[in-house]
């Protein structure tokens, strides 16, 4: 605790280093060439010596600025706006005449030159609206930095440590390069392999739907864009870099990265291969390399039903990542641009992994009668190889037609080996165990196609859409098992020798026509008919190992889902200057046909009404509010429906319901966002909450030997809500930024146990804090602390009622002293402590690295690093919901020590030949 509270100190003295001192403030105001304010000019104080951003002030409505806390110096004052020139002066802080500079008049620029960029200009940030201009070249980054690290040193932009960004207070969903799409639709594959010396500016601003920008009328979505816009150097040769690395335990990494852009070419090439278990470009990649979504929540071939609980997926939040993987990843990525409005592009992402898991589960469930414990120790091999395809084509046929085109093609390759031993319990009393040995094949293909074709009809009149959407997956699972289970209660051990093999193939398809009629100022009708199916196939195959591996038909069956619809309905907008105004009264018209074996069951016909209202304003710029609300409809699968046994597993037997009703949700969401552009302060309030009826959810039965026998049913609601609360601000007195965050989730929902309907509700409580200093020239500081604390209470049994917490505290020194040095130290502390217990679990992670930059222009870089310094490396997982707690600890990554080498590709082409370019300052 001493050691703590030091470090603690420590890194307080770092963050308010910058408070200590005299410190002045500057005032001012500008106006244009006809005495009218500016609002939203900026005012910069500059290095003289490098022209990189120490202070700024923004202009308010009257066109006055003031910059705070500015350190006695020598600077260059800039002061500008879009459609003027530039202003610049020389001051030095104390001023002798004052801290008021008086008034500044700007000049407008020429008319030829409105719109072009001036050589030599090296304006910081420009704000137009909600849309805010960056130069990169004003703000410093180490030689080898991606633009992640650009991005945290820009003023209203804020980068948490997965690398998801928050700019002007809103989450930012899409990254561009160059304005188009690099690779996927993930954020951090560019922000995290797009190197900050390749970036001139980062554009920041509202990006409006493709028929919203086409057609010129506003249906209200607002999408919060980030856009890196490449130097034109960059444009006219090769760069990119190489890494190779060795290190203790036999422990290695390599990279490289390839990059070539013009003004209509983009191509990109990417490669990693490491055994320290660091996976793809991407979260999308750690999900591939974990067998999707679905693999994550839970397993087994059953009907796993995602029902809450923990979300958060342990990939680079400095949590560890469990198991020993040894993976891969490349990917290249081509488009080809004759203008804004039309574009070719491709991409090819493959991935694989091999994993090595050992893991220890401890669930605690809960019936009428008590608790019963459950103990697995698992030790599994999990090897996972993925290839996706995405291509898409955009083309403005002319300024009445538009075309948009695109799809996916996605392969899946997955081996499993495992062994578990499962001891079920009541108290100390062992009531049945089993030992399990299970192999696992898995394939998929799966592919889609969308389209989407606009016509003008009349300007800003009348729009003609229609649409299309078709997807298709085909797998097959092929498993082999040996279960070994013994009851306590005399019967003899059952061996369980079975295969099971499973085809499935799901085909989706929807078309929409919809017609956009202007019936006044503002006005619009939307009449719209959507419709489509889902076809479904799940054929088994299942029977002893032995004699020849004959199926058995009771439980070898084929099994197919098919549902159609048409959505006819139409949807009401009324756009003015500030607010956008959308009723949607639509009907879903469905007919539900499954089959057994080739009998089919009744036809379903289903009715439902779905309606949909949105309302977004904007009173100014960073003033928003918006309210949702929406309906949907979501019917069961094949494997849900499936009324089969399915008995892999002695100890928990499922089986489907094909009496299953379609799920009828309910979700409405309030959102207010204020950001003030002139103190970079932002508050976020997102309120949300749903309600379902015929929720699929459990039904189990325990038997005495703790056998449990799991089918699915309709239960009459399940309600959850959300708020979530974000606070940031800059506290220039003390050189830092704040950011106070708030999660409360509630959900109340109803399963059954032993047909008895047990009423449970989760409410979760999350907090946390962080700080950071704002000025990143040589010292990057940033320290917090998360409280998460969950209560569930069971109508069952209030006895077993339970509440435990977590509570993390993180700390990231970086220290840049000159461009040869660089050195970083990133610690985390967590603690799993369950409320009334006296055995808290806490896991300390350090990791430290010093890296040196050699060879012209520093394009070598040496690095040393260490990870898990203090071998204390731990992961461990909670989870409560339905009638259950678990707990589960794996085998993760350990301390280790490792040697880099990396060599920056900076070739650009001149005029002259090919030259290196390195850090092209203004």
């Amino acid at each position: 605790m001493c050691r703590k509270s030091l470090f603690l100190g420590v890194l307080l003295s770092l963050l308010v280093l910058q408070a200590m001192g005299q410190s002045w403030s500057l005032t001012g105001r500008i106006y244009d060439d006809q005495a009218e304010p500016l609002l939203s000019g900026t005012v910069v104080l500059l290095n003289p010596l490098d022209s990189t951003m120490e202070f700024f002030g923004i202009t308010n409505a009257q066109g006055q600025f003031e910059i705070r806390n500015v350190k006695e110096g020598s600077y260059l004052l800039q002061a500008s706006f879009m459609g003027f020139q530039t202003f610049y002066s020389p001051l030095r802080i104390p001023r002798a005449e004052g801290s008021d500079v008086g008034d500044i008049v700007m000049q407008p620029l020429p008319v030829d030159l409105e719109g072009a960029e001036v050589v030599g200009e090296a304006v910081p940030l420009q704000i137009h609206g909600d849309t805010i201009v960056y130069n990169a070249a004003a703000f410093k980054t180490r030689p080898d930095a991606m633009a992640e690290e650009l991005l945290k040193k820009l003023p209203g932009v804020e980068v948490d440590r997965a690398g998801n960004i928050k700019a002007l207070g809103e989450d930012v969903n899409t990254v561009y390069v160059d304005g188009k799409e690099f690779f996927s639709s993930d954020p951090t594959v560019a922000t995290r392999n797009i190197p900050a010396d390749a970036i001139s500016k980062v554009q920041v601003y509202d990006k409006k739907s493709d028929e919203s920008e086409f057609t010129g009328i506003d249906d209200g979505t607002r999408n919060k864009t980030v856009n890196l816009e490449l130097k034109e150097d960059k444009k006219k040769g090769v760069f990119g870099d190489v890494l190779a690395g060795y290190g203790s335990g036999q422990t290695y990494k390599a990279s490289g990265k390839v990059y070539r852009f013009t003004d209509k070419f983009q191509m990109a090439g990417l490669g990693m291969i490491n055994n320290v278990n660091e996976y793809g470009f991407s979260f999308s990649d750690y999900l591939d390399f974990n067998g999707g979504i679905a693999a994550m929540k839970g397993g087994g071939g059953s009907a796993k039903i995602s029902l809450g609980g923990d979300n958060a997926f342990p990939i680079n939040f400095g949590q560890p990542v469990d198991g020993l993987a040894t993976s891969g990843a490349g990917g290249l990525n081509f488009s080809y641009s004759t203008d804004q409005h039309n574009r070719t592009y491709i991409s090819y992402l493959i991935n694989g992994s091999d994993k090595d898991l050992e893991q220890e589960t401890l669930t605690e469930r809960y019936t009428e009668e008590g608790s019963f414990t459950t103990r697995d120790q698992t030790v599994q091999n999990n090897g996972n190889l993925t290839h996706n395809i995405n291509f898409g084509l955009r083309r403005r046929i002319d300024s009445t037609h538009n075309l948009i085109f695109s799809g996916n093609v996605g392969l899946m390759f997955n081996d499993l080996a495992r062994l578990q031993e499962t001891d079920n319990m009541i108290g100390e009393e062992l009531v049945s165990s089993q030992f399990s040995d299970r192999g696992e094949e898995s394939d998929r293909i799966s592919g889609n196609l969308s389209g989407t074709y606009y016509r003008m009809i009349g300007k800003n009149k009348s729009v003609l859409k229609f649409s299309a959407d078709g997807s298709y997956s085909k797998g097959l699972d092929q498993i082999r098992i040996d279960n070994l289970t013994d009851y306590a209660s005399g019967s003899e051990p059952d061996l369980y020798r079975q295969y099971q093999d499973n085809r499935t193939d799901q085909g989706t398809l929807s078309l929409v026509a919809a017609y956009t009629q202007k019936i006044g100022k503002g006005l619009y009708l939307d009449p719209v008919v959507r419709l489509g199916g889902t076809l479904e196939q799940l054929d088994r195959v299942q029977g002893p190992l032995d004699n020849g591996m004959e199926p058995v038909d009771s439980v070898s069956p084929a099994f197919g889902k098919d549902y159609r619809w048409i959505r006819p309905g139409f949807n009401f907008r009324w756009n003015t200057k500030k607010s956008q105004l959308s009723i949607g009264i639509i009907g879903e018209f469905g007919s539900m046909e499954n089959s057994l074996n080739g009998r089919a069951y009744p036809e379903a016909d289903l009715r439902y009404f779905i309606p949909t209202f949105s309302w977004d304003y904007s009173a100014s710029a960073g003033r928003k509010f918006n309210l949702y609300y929406s309906s949907s409809i979501n019917t069961p699968t094949a494997n849900q429906l499936l009324p089969v046994v399915n008995m892999l597993n002695p100890l928990n037997i499922y089986y489907g319901n094909p009496s299953l009703r379609p799920e009828y949700n309910h979700t409405a969401m309030i959102h207010w966002l204020i950001f003030d552009q002139f103190s970079f302060t932002s508050f976020m309030m997102a309120l949300s909450g749903g309600y379902t009826t015929n929720k699929i959810n459990w039904s189990t039965m325990v038997t005495d030997d703790l056998v449990q026998i799991s089918t699915l049913t309709n239960v009459d609601w399940d309600y959850n809500s959300r708020l979530n609360l974000d606070f940031s601000t800059p506290i220039r007195k003390l050189g830092i930024k704040i950011n106070l965050d708030v999660e409360e989730s509630w959900n109340r929902g109803m399963s059954q146990v032993n047909e008895v309907t047990n009423i449970y509700n989760t409410l979760n409580h999350r907090y946390s804090f962080s700080a950071d200093n704002r000025k990143k020239l040589k010292w990057d500081v940033e320290s917090g602390l998360g409280v998460t604390l969950t209560n569930t209470w069971y109508d069952i049994q209030e006895s077993l009622n339970n509440r435990y917490f977590d509570l993390s505290w993180f700390a990231d020194i970086r220290y840049t002293p000159t461009e040869k040095w660089h050195f970083e130290v990133t610690a985390d502390v967590t603690s799993y402590s369950d409320l009334g217990a006296d055995d808290a679990i806490r896991v300390p992670l350090l990791r430290a690295e010093v890296s040196y930059f050699f060879l012209a222009h520093n394009r070598g870089v040496l690095t040393l690093s260490g990870f898990d310094l203090l071998d204390k490396n731990q992961n461990v997982q909670r989870i409560s919901e339905l009638n259950y707690l678990r707990e589960t600890r794996s085998n993760t990554m350990g301390r280790y020590v490792m040697l880099t080498f990396k060599y920056r590709l900076n070739k650009v082409a001149r005029e002259g030949g090919v030259n290196v370019d390195f850090h092209n300052r203004r």
